[in-house]
């Protein structure tokens, strides 16, 4: 189907004149966030404790300036047919989602997407195709600060859901209400595939007015390295509502089953689940309010620390409060309570003790162009 669809575009680029330069042809866009955050717990920043903000992706390092990501994207398109996108990301964020077989883990620079768009107008109402290096399709949520509602990621993002791809992914509208994403990754993180199976990655788009957007996403495939028979399911569903310009609300719920999970589960199989609500108000042009709310439950432990060893929480539930001040166009501060709790005492409080929940603050500054 691709080999036909390049045929199919190859009149298209003859007739480009191709007399344009390359950069007057190329969208330069980026973004850079200095964040800093406390934690009421005043956990130990020790080397063996690292990351005492519990169950956080991005801010784990509590009492502390940190530049989070500088990321500079560059979207050239020489024909109507054909678009080239690189995303170059800078800063201490890569490491956390840094994908497998690109570089060390620990590697401050990472190559968050690089793919080839094509598109076959001829198809029907024009069929698209993406192939190479890209964000996942699910969630309400993104690696670049500018893009989201609040300074931490939820826990959804943190855990439930894959950061990038590799592969090919088709996309196809069918109306103006209705389109479809679906195609064939190497899994979940990994430039380099882990196992010689390959995972099917999708997403079906429902938007029957400028009111309402529903989205029901699906990632199918082997996760484990080596082993191809062990699928994991994930299931990712999100519900928009914009009653009124300045007001949006969603819901995401998200649902996997890992069966490739040895440490615990019935026949060796994890199931994780969760629930994320936002509401998001700008109450004028340069104020605004971001409420978000989540309940995760992963209680053996599938997806690494939550529910791994004896007080680890398996039930988690946060709830965070962003303002926006809109100092000028493209440059965003903010500020930002969040209340962490779990179902054990799962949360560092200053040297070796834990208990239940945790309190954080934290400003940021994002300027996006």
């Amino acid at each position: 189907m691709l080999l036909v669809s390049v045929v199919l575009l190859t009149p298209a680029f003859a007739a480009d004149e191709g007399s344009t330069s390359f950069w007057e042809k190329t969208k330069v866009m980026g973004s850079v966030d200095v964040n800093y955050n406390y934690n009421f717990n005043r956990p130990t920043t020790t080397a063996a404790a690292a990351a005492a903000n519990g169950y956080r992706v991005f801010d784990v390092n509590p009492n502390t300036f940190n530049i989070g990501l500088v990321d500079i994207a560059l979207e050239n398109s020489p024909a109507d047919w054909v678009t080239f996108r690189t995303d170059l990301d800078f800063g201490r964020n890569a490491t956390f989602f840094h994908a497998a077989g690109f570089g060390a883990a620990t590697d401050v620079f990472d190559l968050q997407q690089a793919y080839v768009a094509l598109k076959a107008n001829q198809v029907g109402n024009g069929l698209g195709f993406k192939i190479g290096k890209f964000v996942t399709l699910h969630g309400m949520e993104v690696i670049e600060a500018a893009s989201n509602y609040n300074i931490s990621r939820g826990l959804l993002f943190n855990y439930a859901i894959p950061f990038t791809h590799t592969g090919v992914v088709a996309t196809y509208p069918f109306s103006d209400m209705v389109s479809l994403d679906l195609g064939i990754v190497n899994g979940w993180n990994n430039v380099l595939d882990n196992n010689n199976g390959k995972t099917a990655h999708g997403m079906l788009t429902v938007k029957p007015n400028d009111e309402w957007t529903f989205l029901l996403g699906g990632t199918f495939g082997p996760e484990t390295a080596g082993n191809d028979r062990t699928i994991r399911s994930l299931l990712d569903t999100s519900l928009i509502y914009k009653p009124m310009e300045d007001w949006t609300l969603a819901l995401n719920y998200n649902w996997a089953r890992d069966g490739g999970f040895a440490a615990g589960g019935s026949n060796g199989a994890a199931d994780w689940q969760g629930l994320a609500a936002y509401a998001d108000w700008k109450a004028t042009d340069m104020f605004g309010l971001t409420l978000r709310t989540e309940y995760f439950d992963d209680d053996v432990g599938a997806l690494g620390a939550v529910g791994a060893g004896a007080t680890a929480s398996g039930k988690l539930f946060e709830g965070t409060l962003t303002s926006h001040t809109y100092l000028m166009e493209g440059l965003d501060l903010r500020f930002e309570f969040r209340h962490d709790q779990g179902n054990n005492n799962s949360f560092l409080r200053g040297t070796g003790a834990v208990r239940k929940f945790q309190d954080t603050i934290a400003s940021q500054l994002v300027y996006s162009f």
